[in-house]
């Protein structure tokens, strides 16, 4: 990240600087001298607090916002030299302070400070003078915001603001310390707003092996959600926890070899657990729409398969029927037009003829049905019906087996065989050479052919079916 604030020489003096990176142009279109007039604010170790406001713009290489020296130094850099972890310690503390003087100054003052380091300038020992050690410098929060936010810096939640802000920051730069990288590491924008939002982080007690319990969970509720009825301690809280001077030691347990280990390899199980936990949750988020739809096809396959097999269920079956009752279901099926019967009592290409000549009847009666709804009654009249009726003139369609006999030739526990008479008798249609169809008052009555079967059955997956058929007649 850029440096924001810098010190340069204005009119002869020392003022602090802050570069828009916009050439003129692009500086007034964006608004940014509006700047001037929101303020900045100065806290004193006291709890005293003044207005800072920036004075001026004036332009090298790019515009520059500036107003009053201040001698202080950045949050942010202090927190990023490793070597100064105890200076960096009092000077969270200062910023913590400083924050809540400025909840006690009056409320005209509108634009509470950015929570981020990289906007808090503090005195230090090092540039104790003119302001005492311990002052801190905010400036106007808009200005921060502006640049902060979209740089991304790691030490502030996209979505929080008031004392959550400043708990979490808090708790950020606490964990820099005390565990010597910040929580959120990830370079792209996008991943580290997500990683904050989330709370993705390794837990400080095992980031920092041998650090105080209580710090550590001060630290973790600060950066988690609130869930499970844990709230994020008050700014008040964290202030408390780090107490006045206790250098970064104090806190800090030392470790046998044994136990370094030990909370080595929980921290390595549980960055590897949790890596993969965020890589599926996020996967799950990203192709919601994909697994939603793969669920739904899932759903409709599984009814389809539920749906076929309760089809099949429902299907006619030969199970339980002896050799003998097989053969009479195939026919009292073919006498009434039922293939799915017929199909249920063979086995194979058996029958194939039959069914084909059943299925076409059964298909021109229903077809007949749809159109000629005007005859009053059905359109098939099954041959036996037709018979004891008279044989009388109709145009439905008669069909059927009659003066069937079934005789038994021989069975054994897996193979029958059977011999089957009868009269078949079909629409006299069927009987014309021609192939012409005459007008329906000159339609030939139904005829009959005499008929001879020889069926074999065999035992299929625990049911008689009809195998063969060998037909003989004229």
């Amino acid at each position: 990240m850029k440096k924001l604030f810098f010190c340069f020489e204005q009119n002869g003096e020392n003022a602090l600087g802050f570069d828009t990176g916009l050439d003129a142009k692009a500086f007034a279109k964006a608004k940014m001298a509006q700047f001037i007039s929101i303020p900045g604010f100065i806290v004193y170790p006291d709890g005293k607090v003044e207005a800072w406001h920036l004075e001026g713009v004036t332009e090298r290489e790019t515009m520059l916002l500036w107003g009053p020296f201040f001698p202080g130094e950045c949050l942010d850099d202090i927190l990023n030299d490793s070597s100064r972890q105890n200076e960096a310690l009092n000077a969270l503390r200062f910023w913590l302070r400083s924050h809540q003087a400025l909840k006690t100054v009056s409320a005209e003052k509108k634009e509470p400070p950015f929570p981020g380091p990289a906007g808090a300038y503090i005195v230090t020992e090092r540039q104790a003078g003119t302001f005492p050690a311990g002052t801190v410098l905010f400036p106007p929060a808009r200005l921060l915001k502006r640049y902060l936010e979209l740089d991304g810096e790691r030490w502030i939640h996209p979505d929080l603001d008031g004392a959550e802000a400043i708990s979490f920051s808090a708790a950020a730069m606490l964990y820099r310390v005390f565990c010597g990288d910040a929580p959120f590491t990830k370079d792209t924008l996008e991943e580290l707003r997500q990683d904050i939002r989330e709370g993705v982080f390794t837990p400080p007690a095992l980031a920092a092996p041998g650090l105080d319990l209580q710090m550590a969970d001060i630290i973790t509720r600060a950066m988690s959600q609130s869930k499970d009825g844990k709230v994020r301690p008050a700014p008040a809280a964290v202030s408390e926890c780090l107490g006045t001077t206790q250098p970064v030691s104090s806190w800090m347990k030392p470790l046998n070899e044994e136990e370094r280990l030990r909370i080595q390899a929980e921290q390595e199980q549980y960055i590897s657990k949790k890596t993969r936990a965020v890589k599926t949750r996020r996967f799950m988020v990203r192709n919601t729409v994909l697994l939603a739809g793969a669920a739904i096809a899932v759903v409709l396959i599984f009814f389809s398969i539920l749906g076929i097999n309760r089809h099949i269920a429902e299907q006619p079956s030969t199970r339980g029927m002896s050799a003998g009752e097989v053969v009479q279901a195939y026919y009292a099926a073919f006498s009434s037009l039922d293939p799915l019967m017929m199909r249920a009592c063979l086995l194979g290409r058996a029958g194939r003829r039959d069914i084909d000549l059943v299925s076409n009847l059964f298909a021109v009666s229903r077809i007949r049905q749809a159109f000629e709804i005007d005859l009053g009654q059905a359109i098939f009249f099954p041959a036996q019906e037709w018979l004891d009726a008279g044989q009388p003139v109709t145009e439905r369609i008669v069909f059927g087996i009659t003066e069937l006999s079934i005789r038994m030739i021989s069975q054994d526990e897996t193979n029958a065989v059977f011999e089957a008479e009868y009269l078949l008798w079909m629409p006299g249609t069927f009987f014309l050479e021609d192939g012409e169809t005459p007008p329906l008052d000159e339609l030939p009555p139904p005829g009959s052919l005499t008929l001879m079967d020889r069926l074999y059955l065999a035992v299929h997956r625990g049911t008689w079916r009809i195998t063969e058929i060998y037909r003989t007649g004229n």
